[in-house]
């Protein structure tokens, strides 16, 4: 029987295998994706993250890639399974079966780290959304942006920092944005709004123009005045955040997330979950909160594990 079963290979996940190693965990992480990485990988790998402890600025791939190397440098790190996606776990003598969409797994504890799931990018809802190729969700290569018209459309953290990365290559730059304050950290606002950068609040995308399967230009209306004004464009980026994926786990929740007490326990003994996929009172999400909250989840398996075993508290 595993020690632990890790689901979810996003930040927190791969910072989490690395930890169980150090405790000397047998087990195994499990990602449902064809890659490693989560969010950061898939929606914004050339983004810039500035929180992070001892990073003063690092993109989110070479921040995966950091952690990737940090698991892999260990001698027997915990095995990273792809494409294999849990679809249940039920209660067994000493621990729980875990059954993926690949093979069943027996474990005396779990650790869901699942983040936003299957998520799903919100548009924007407009009926001819579908019918334009230079509408992106997401960035992947920066690189097709250089010298274009782009306007970002969202008010976060992220739309925030995708302006300001794609400030340095684009020829004009622009960010509309439904309400007056931005929902990103003060001093990123400050500097969004000392850029080259042309700033719409607040204003919300209300009309699609284009030829074909190429958008020209929004229209966008003051949500006070109803004012309209339209924004030329080569491509437009959408910024609204997602929509989570169903969580099948019979756990307690708050909406979709999984609601966690003490130590980051759920509803079922010895089934724990942290990141973004779970919830509890005073809850920040961002990365360096959910590496945090892996530190605590995976010290009490090794406490739960070895109940005799003197646990350092860091290694």
């Amino acid at each position: 029987m595993l020690d632990i079963v890790i689901i979810g290979a996003g930040p927190v996940g791969l910072y989490a295998a690395h930890l169980a190693n150090l405790h000397n965990l047998n087990g195994v992480l499990l990602e449902a994706r064809d890659n490693l990485g989560g969010q950061l990988t898939n929606l914004y790998p050339e983004k810039d993250i500035v929180d992070l402890a001892g990073f003063p600025r690092i993109t989110a791939k070479g921040f995966i890639d950091k952690l990737i190397e940090q698991v892999n440098s260990r001698p027997n790190h915990l095995p990273i399974h792809t494409m294999e996606s849990v679809q249940d776990f039920e209660k067994i003598e000493g621990g729980y079966k875990v059954t993926t969409t690949l093979d069943t797994y027996e474990t005396k504890t779990i650790l869901v780290i699942s983040g936003m799931g299957t998520f799903t990018p919100r548009k924007i809802g407009l009926p001819n959304e579908g019918q334009f190729k230079n509408i992106a969700y997401a960035i992947k290569d920066k690189s097709i942006y250089k010298d274009k018209k782009v306007v970002v459309l969202g008010g976060g953290d992220s739309a925030v920092d995708l302006t300001l990365m794609l400030e340095l290559i684009t020829k004009e730059i622009s960010i509309v944005h439904r309400r007056d304050e931005f929902r990103a950290a003060s001093a990123t606002v400050d500097e969004l709004k000392a850029s080259k950068a042309h700033i719409y609040t607040p204003y919300t995308c209300t009309k699609l123009n284009g030829e074909g399967d190429r958008l020209t230009s929004i229209e966008i209306t003051d949500v006070n005045t109803k004012e309209t004004k339209v924004v030329e464009c080569d491509n437009l980026v959408v910024n609204y955040g997602l929509i989570p994926g169903v969580n099948k786990f019979n756990l307690e929740k708050k909406g979709p997330l999984i609601v966690t007490k003490e130590y980051h326990m759920t509803s079922l003994e010895n089934v724990f979950a942290i990141g973004n996929c779970a919830t509890y009172e005073g809850k920040v999400k961002n990365i360096t909160c959910g590496l945090g909250e892996a530190v605590v989840a995976v010290t009490k398996i090794d406490q739960i594990i070895n109940p005799n075993k003197n646990i350092p508290v860091h290694f």
